[in-house]
């Protein structure tokens, strides 16, 4: 009788064959979950990559402008524009492999916020509430917060450059906030 519990000993049972399965079955499934969440985590990280990137060229571009010009060739109208109508960049922009929301009615992820009332964007506003800009704020450096268009008289200008895209891992945002100055 001991040598027929030793001969049991040798080989592996059936139980112990299934739960060795189960261990590597749910050993290889946790593999896979991580790769596909580093997967999604680098797809994330290129867009926020692309998104940063975009806005600062954005902002570069900018501040490369003349400074009294460089409200309107990059706001939200392009009536005003100093080359004549249209010929500025304007407010949005595209940015390389991110897509815009469905909804947006521009179709590029891209835009450019400045103090402006939303059916007045060519008017410089200091009056503005809005405190991503840090507004109200006295744009042209005479000690007074007003209602006045200071488009043409302005000494800081802040500015927001906004991304917003769609990805399969969801929505995508990335904000720059900046104070340009002519000193």
């Amino acid at each position: 009788m001991g040598q027929c519990r030793r001969m049991n000993r040798r080989g592996l049972t059936l139980v112990e064959l299934a739960v060795g399965m189960a261990v590597l079955t749910v050993g290889v499934l946790s593999f896979i979950q991580v790769l596909v969440a580093s997967s999604r985590a680098e797809r994330k990280n290129n867009e926020l990559a692309r998104a940063t990137q975009a806005a600062r060229q954005i902002l570069e571009s900018i501040d490369a402008e003349a400074f009294a010009q460089a409200f309107r060739r990059f706001n939200d109208t392009g009536a005003d524009d100093p080359g004549g109508a249209n010929t500025a960049p304007g407010a949005d922009f595209a940015v390389a492999g991110l897509s815009a929301f469905p909804s947006d009615a521009d179709g590029f992820p891209g835009e450019v916020i400045f103090p402006t009332l939303p059916n007045a964007p060519e008017a410089l506003r200091e009056d503005v509430a809005d405190a991503a800009l840090g507004m109200p704020r006295d744009l042209n450096g005479d000690n007074a917060t007003d209602a006045a268009n200071h488009a043409t008289d302005y000494w800081i200008l802040p500015v927001l450059v906004r991304v917003r895209w769609r990805s399969a891992s969801g929505p995508g945002l990335y904000e720059l906030k900046s104070v340009i100055g002519n000193y």
